[in-house]
């Protein structure tokens, strides 16, 4: 596999994990809760565990594909 081929795949995962997030975040009221979360108020542990893994899952994604770009000098 070419190392061109590499950096499409971590890129296309950071879309993907970015797309899964928006998806989320547009399904049911979780943009709202989100903005509660933000304000410091509670929210329901479940949902603050799948908002969690999210992110983690998008940081990974992104810190890969990071990892795979030619280093600037």
């Amino acid at each position: 596999m070419t190392n061109s081929t590499v950096q499409n795949q971590w890129l296309h995962a950071v879309q993907d994990r970015t797309t899964e997030m928006r998806r989320w975040l547009d399904a049911d009221n979780n943009s709202e809760t989100l903005m509660a979360h933000l304000h410091h108020e509670p929210v329901d542990a479940a949902w603050l565990r799948t908002y969690q893994r999210l992110g983690r899952d998008l940081m990974s994604a992104v810190g890969n594909a990071q990892e795979q770009l030619p280093r600037r000098r």
